[in-house]
């Protein structure tokens, strides 16, 4: 895929090298421990910057207009930006680590409800998991769709069947979170499914609800979302870390 500049902002990119361990680094809700370059992000997590959530106006019953604040449905940090999903929203608004507003990426038309998504920043690309499809859409920060990654199925490796989650490994693959079979598929950054992992050899479902991370893809789950694994893509083996 071709390198495009992105002009809206230049705070998007600026950043580089590896940042400090700050609190809010070092204290994710989501795992027991994080990368410094990736972390998902709670609504508490949000609170505590501050992040001034976009509101919209909507008639009420009785024809008056209200304005409503919408509420954040995925958040992640890549480096030293935040990128934040308000719940039908068509685009992604992006914070500082102070919780400063910096810009918006827009989302491809059509779409108005995010299970999921992941920042290449480098290359400027998002890829996203619309709710109720079965693909992954890659669209660049101005909102053109590119390509989608697979497509709804159950008989072969390649295809999706219910993808709720997703990151990007330092080797630009795509680690898909599945529900249908409850493993985390990986594609490359141009589609080909490559392997899977997680799935459960003795017949029943390891409950996953989440990923995250580049060198170590770290899985959060359990009855009571109080499992951890970690995933090491170059060994390709994924460890319990309780």
């Amino acid at each position: 895929m071709e390198r495009r500049t992105f002009l809206k902002t230049s705070s998007y990119l600026c950043a580089s090298g590896v940042l400090p361990v700050t609190a809010l680094a070092a204290n994710s809700t989501s795992f027991t421990f994080s990368e410094q370059d990736t972390q998902r992000l709670s609504s508490e997590q949000l609170d505590t910057l501050a992040i001034e959530a976009p509101k919209v106006a909507i008639e009420s019953p009785n024809g008056d207009a209200v304005q409503i604040t919408l509420k954040p449905a995925v958040a992640r940090r890549y480096n030293a930006n935040i990128f934040v999903y308000f719940e039908t929203s068509s685009e992604i608004n992006v914070f500082d680590l102070s919780g400063n507003s910096s810009g918006t990426i827009k989302l491809p038309q059509g779409f108005s409800s995010l299970n999921d998504f992941a920042i290449e920043p480098n290359q400027q690309l998002l890829y996203l998991i619309e709710r109720g499809q079965h693909s992954v859409t890659v669209a660049n920060f101005y909102g053109d769709k590119l390509t989608e990654i697979s497509e709804f199925g159950t008989e072969l490796d390649a295809q999706l069947n219910g993808p709720k989650k997703i990151t990007l490994d330092t080797h630009g693959h795509v680690h898909i979170l599945e529900m249908g079979t409850a493993s985390i598929k990986v594609f490359s950054n141009n589609g080909a499914f490559l392997y899977s992992y997680g799935r459960s050899r003795l017949g029943k479902k390891p409950l996953y609800r989440s990923l995250d991370g580049t060198q170590h893809i770290l899985v959060s789950g359990g009855k009571l979302n109080d499992r951890k694994w970690v995933f090491n893509i170059d060994t390709r083996k994924l460890s319990a870390l309780n």
